[in-house]
């Protein structure tokens, strides 16, 4: 990778949307390329820059809601009464599992605060391209740069070789104090992966289904993690395994 390429992809790289093979390639050419380095750190102060000071418009939650509204109205489709599509004989078989599904529900209990706030840090995340502080492939380059930042080192764990490569981390915030948040890739979807000392407090190791988003919250040797994604469930669950067996 040269210059004139390095200029091409580096947008794309900063936003954290660049091919792992590409990805690769680029830092490879920075670490020995003290101009393109330089022209890196300048884009990434000016994003940076961007963030703090524009303006931002936050729809309220009635706007949302309406939104929403609307997108399910006209998406719906037409249907026959129940009675009609399934016939009096299914009724009360309908009924029964109504009440089962409903009891289910009713023992779940609702989802803790925290989780919530994990997901709409996940979904902020993605919709103001904040998804990185710091974009490697490479967990020595990740896991050194939270020092400083941070008064805890969180453990960074490279699953590249099972499907689930780590391309960056950033800070955020949960529960009222600052994290680390680390970043993987599952295909052309993310999964965030909140970080933090427990505290003596822990998590309660269960996953979790909120507005289509799968997380899973637990607690290992004296760190709570939470992970969140769009990715299918078995997906999820692979990587959660994963990370829960690493050292």
């Amino acid at each position: 990778m040269n210059h004139d390429d390095v200029a091409k992809v580096l947008d794309a790289y900063l936003d954290g949307e660049l091919d792992l093979t590409a990805c690769m390639e680029l830092e490879e050419h920075l670490a020995g390329c003290d101009s393109c380095r330089k022209r890196m750190e300048q884009e990434q102060e000016f994003i940076e820059s961007v963030r703090t000071d524009a303006p931002r418009f936050e729809p309220s939650p009635f706007l949302k809601t309406r939104i929403r509204a609307v997108i399910r109205e006209q998406s719906a489709p037409e249907r026959l009464p129940v009675w009609k599509s399934i016939g009096l004989r299914w009724i009360y078989p309908c009924a029964a599992l109504i009440l089962i599904l409903a009891f289910i529900v009713s023992q779940a209990g609702d989802v803790p605060g925290i989780v919530k706030e994990a997901v709409a840090d996940h979904v902020r995340s993605l919709e103001v391209s904040h998804l990185m502080d710091v974009a490697s492939t490479d967990q020595h380059t990740v896991k050194p740069w939270f020092a400083g930042k941070l008064d805890y080192s969180p453990p960074v764990v490279d699953l590249a070789a099972s499907g689930y490569p780590l391309i960056g981390g950033r800070l955020d915030v949960l529960d009222n104090r600052e994290v680390s948040a680390l970043i993987y890739q599952r295909r052309k979807h993310y999964i965030n992966l909140f970080v933090w000392p427990s505290s003596g407090q822990s998590l309660p190791g269960r996953m979790y289904v909120e507005n289509g988003y799968h997380i899973l919250a637990w607690t290992k040797s004296g760190m709570n993690f939470i992970a969140v994604s769009e990715i299918n469930e078995a997906d999820f669950r692979d990587f959660v395994q994963l990370m829960q067996q690493s050292p």
